[in-house]
């Protein structure tokens, strides 16, 4: 199967994720599954290109029309590294290496990099393939904004 992006998949210590408003800090489209980040200013934007604190993942979809930056909630799963989510990944093979890679990053706010293994914060849990013959990725987040001190 092909990922919407992160999909909660598991956790190490039973738990699951608890899911919150926060505010969007852009008036861009954000869909189910981004990869998002509290800024400064107390709002969330979409992670894109290299990975490093996570706050969550957006679990309901908004258009950009819909959206007024600074002003517009949407819903987000707030990520901790106990929890294991799966991602597709861009590409059929992976230089991610299970329990090893630390660092694996993103190809954009949805889709993991296969073979960026030096600039991110994810943790390479297992892998599989989905649907488009991509290497579906299981992946810790190892800098979590509410799980790191």
């Amino acid at each position: 199967m092909t990922t919407r992006g992160f999909e909660f998949h598991g956790s190490l210590d039973g738990s699951t994720p608890v899911i919150r408003d926060f505010t969007a800090g852009v008036a861009a489209a954000h869909k189910v599954g981004d990869a998002v980040l509290i800024q400064a200013d107390g709002y969330v934007d979409q992670v894109t290109g290299d990975i490093d604190e996570v706050t969550g993942v957006v679990m309901e979809a908004k258009a950009a029309a819909d959206i007024t930056a600074g002003t517009t909630k949407i819903k987000v799963a707030l990520v901790t590294n106990h929890q294991i989510w799966r991602c597709s990944m861009d590409d059929t093979t992976t230089t991610g290496v299970i329990g090893y890679t630390k660092t694996m990053d993103l190809a954009d706010t949805n889709t993991v990099d296969a073979n960026d293994i030096t600039n991110g914060s994810l943790t390479l849990y297992d892998t599989g393939t989905d649907d488009d013959g991509n290497v579906l990725g299981y992946f810790i987040f190892s800098d979590c904004t509410f799980t790191n001190a």
